[in-house]
């Protein structure tokens, strides 16, 4: 089912986000900012951003499906999951996470999360959210995050105080993030990929390359390591950086230059995909394998390193 709601003169010009706030009842910004992200709203049938302006007679609709599950508290359960643990002090977690693992519950994803595993791990998490809202609850500790399919480092905040301090670092573009990627064809020897991320309206669950009004800057930038053929396929290790942290951003711009990542299910071609299924691999092979922050508390500077997990040095070793 889907909602309308129809802007008139008095609400001109107002920010999609706070407009939305005031007419959908009782959920936070942080909420309808990420009911956008995920195009559960549509502005005349596009997405746009949480800053859109409103004009006379737009016509925005909601996805009502959403909004009632969202309505819907979530339980925060403890789960006995086993955590790789590369850093622990009183103050913050360092995760090692495997692939397969959601980060925090979400829809569809209520149980099994690195959340439900700190829960466990270390219940004072619990207090550790940035405000009351619902959002917030979801996953308390939560710096940053990796998509489900792809493994490493996660930094996880222990207490409130820590939370804002990283958070303020991540916003602030001060924490150094590290990629392993294995690549789809032979790459330049390093290179910058700048591009404008956003929904795909033919399919919300995918980020695609858009343009500087409906999409937001991302660089990504890399190194080629080592080259490989196999099967007549050229492929290349890649050491990858990214300034920014957008959804799907690594996967989204490999592919747009013609490199898309071995073993992934979203975004592949014709060959990558061929490829990926002779190698044998059915998740990205990407891997968090460095990040640098400073300490919330002490501001030492940190630098925690990752080993391939046996699924990726695998493939490796099947290449050399």
């Amino acid at each position: 089912m889907i909602k309308k709601i129809q802007v008139n003169k008095t609400e001109i010009g107002e920010r999609l986000d706070i407009f939305l706030q005031k007419k959908v009842g009782d959920f936070s910004r942080n909420q309808i900012q990420e009911a956008i992200k995920n195009g559960a709203i549509l502005v005349n049938g596009i997405a746009e951003k949480s800053s859109y302006k409103t004009r006379q007679d737009d016509k925005i609709s909601l996805d009502a499906k959403y909004f009632t599950v969202l309505s819907k508290p979530v339980e925060l359960i403890a789960e006995k999951i086993a955590l790789k643990v590369l850093f622990e002090d009183e103050y913050i977690l360092v995760i090692d996470k495997s692939a397969g693992m959601v980060v925090h519950p979400a829809h569809g994803n209520f149980s099994g999360t690195l959340v439900n595993a700190l829960l466990d791990y270390t219940p004072e998490i619990v207090k550790s959210r940035m405000d009351n809202s619902a959002y917030a609850s979801t996953r308390p500790g939560i710096v940053h995050r990796l998509d489900k399919d792809t493994s490493g480092i996660i930094v996880v905040a222990k207490n409130p105080q820590s939370l804002s301090q990283l958070s303020k670092q991540l916003s602030e573009k001060q924490i150094e993030k590290n990629y392993i990627a294995l690549v789809f064809g032979d790459t330049a020897k390093s290179g910058e990929i700048k591009s404008y991320l956003g929904r795909d309206n033919n399919n919300r669950k995918k980020i695609t390359v858009t343009n500087a009004i409906s999409g937001k800057l991302a660089v990504t930038k890399f190194l080629k390591i080592q080259k490989y053929t196999f099967n007549s396929n050229e492929l290349s290790l890649l050491s990858i950086n990214i300034p920014t942290g957008r959804t799907h951003q690594i996967r989204v711009q490999m592919k747009s230059i013609g490199h898309p990542i071995i073993g992934d299910q979203t975004y592949f071609t014709k060959d990558s995909k061929n490829l990926s299924d002779i190698i044998g691999l059915k998740r990205q092979f990407l891997h968090a394998n460095k990040i640098k922050f400073s300490h919330p508390t002490n501001h030492k500077s940190m630098e925690i390193e990752s080993e391939l997990p046996a699924d990726l040095q695998s493939i490796i070793d099947k290449l050399m």
